[in-house]
């Protein structure tokens, strides 16, 4: 039997209600548990419900606070290493986590994970379609990362590496709670970090193909996603240098048709994300831009009255990526910005060039980006 947990901060009550409802319905699931931030409404909410959804489903729905695991900034993290150790000391036999803001989630998720299980996969992640600009973290951070640094490993071709919707078995859980750096990752890095430590491992790795998309809540302006890109930054970089061994295939389910509701879906306001380059501008920044190229720091200092980023093509992100792994200091609030505008420009760059030409075409473009960048960084060596 299976558990399935829910980590979450401040989601909508009633979504997260609904998906917990939905998983205790599941054959295989035997109980469900949200890991909340703290106790605030959604936690409350939750709590209410918790024993009219057991009474309907007949699975224990119970609810637990996050404990302090990590070294870093206390968040995601924390939230899902103390699942696994609630996990290892029961005893379910596997464990999925889910997103707890997804509106499109459904028994069908818990289904295809399971049905890969019982086939000998110790790791099943969910891939989804994905809006033209959603997941450019994802894209322009940690694939991109995964390309320069291990070029020839398995990791270059992992659908959604940051994805927080997978089943672990026992074994795999193990693998990841005897990892001190794992332990250490207490903030949105951990999703980077799950994903190096289980392909070092090399535990066989599935993954599904979800065809209605997930559906949750997108940005506003890039600027929601500051904290987020920091924390998956350093946690590329900090990995630097590891090995990750031999390396193992994976099973990829095929992808399906695409919703016209994802295919059409822009991933964040663009009018409010172009100002972001005139902002918080320091003296620290202008100095750092000195360790790169020539186009990409004029580019940048004169984004500071007009918002330019025609320079940030494919190659330029190559170039400036190489520099950031070398200096980019995470406790450094002028290297956090300056990484921030170097990004934005990238989304934008891409979002105007690619974006705007279809759904088909951005998808194809991207995938045929990091495969490109694989390629380079192995020719380097």
């Amino acid at each position: 039997m299976s558990l399935v947990i829910f980590p979450f901060k401040q989601e909508r009550p009633d979504v997260l209600i609904a998906n917990v409802r939905k998983a205790s319905r599941h054959a295989r699931v035997s109980e469900v548990l949200g890991i909340g931030y703290e106790n605030e409404e959604t936690y409350r909410a939750l709590e209410t419900a918790a024993p009219a959804i057991a009474g309907e489903t007949g699975a224990e729905i119970n609810l637990a606070l996050q404990r302090r695991i990590g070294s870093l900034r206390p968040g995601k993290g924390d939230a899902m290493n103390t699942g696994l150790d609630y996990f290892l000391a029961s005893s379910h036999d596997r464990l999925h986590f889910y997103d707890a803001d997804i509106v499109s989630f459904g028994e069908g998720w818990i289904d295809k994970a399971e049905t890969a299980a019982d086939r000998g996969y110790d790791v099943v992640r969910h891939y989804f379609p994905r809006a033209r600009t959603d997941a450019m973290i994802t894209w322009m951070i940690t694939r991109t990362g995964f390309s320069l640094l291990w070029p020839d490993s398995e990791l270059v071709h992992i659908e959604q590496p940051l994805g927080g919707e997978l089943l672990l078995t026992r074994a795999a859980a193990k693998v990841l709670v005897d990892e001190p750096r794992v332990r250490a990752q207490s903030d949105w890095g951990i999703d980077t970090v799950y994903t190096f430590v289980l392909t070092r491992a090399g535990l066989p790795l599935a993954e599904v193909y979800i065809p209605e998309g997930k559906i949750h809540k997108l940005y506003g302006a890039l600027s929601d996603l500051r904290t987020m890109l920091r924390e998956c930054f350093a946690a590329v970089q900090s990995l630097r240098g590891l090995d990750i061994g031999s390396g193992y295939g994976h099973e990829i389910e095929r992808p399906g048709p695409v919703p016209a509701a994802v295919a059409s879906q822009n991933g964040y306001n663009l009018e409010t994300t172009l100002r972001l380059l005139t902002e918080n501008w320091t003296q620290g920044q202008e100095e750092l831009l000195e360790l790169f190229p020539g186009h990409v720091r004029d580019g940048l200092l004169e984004a500071r009255t007009y918002p330019r980023f025609g320079y940030m093509d494919d190659e330029t992100w190559y170039e400036s990526y190489r520099i950031l792994l070398d200096h980019f200091d995470p406790a450094g609030e002028d290297w956090a910005e300056l990484l921030f505008k170097l990004w934005v420009a990238r989304v934008l760059h891409y979002t105007a060039n690619v974006a705007l030409r279809g759904f088909d075409f951005s998808s194809r473009y991207l995938h045929d980006m990091v495969v490109a960048y694989a390629k380079r960084s192995a020719r380097a060596g």
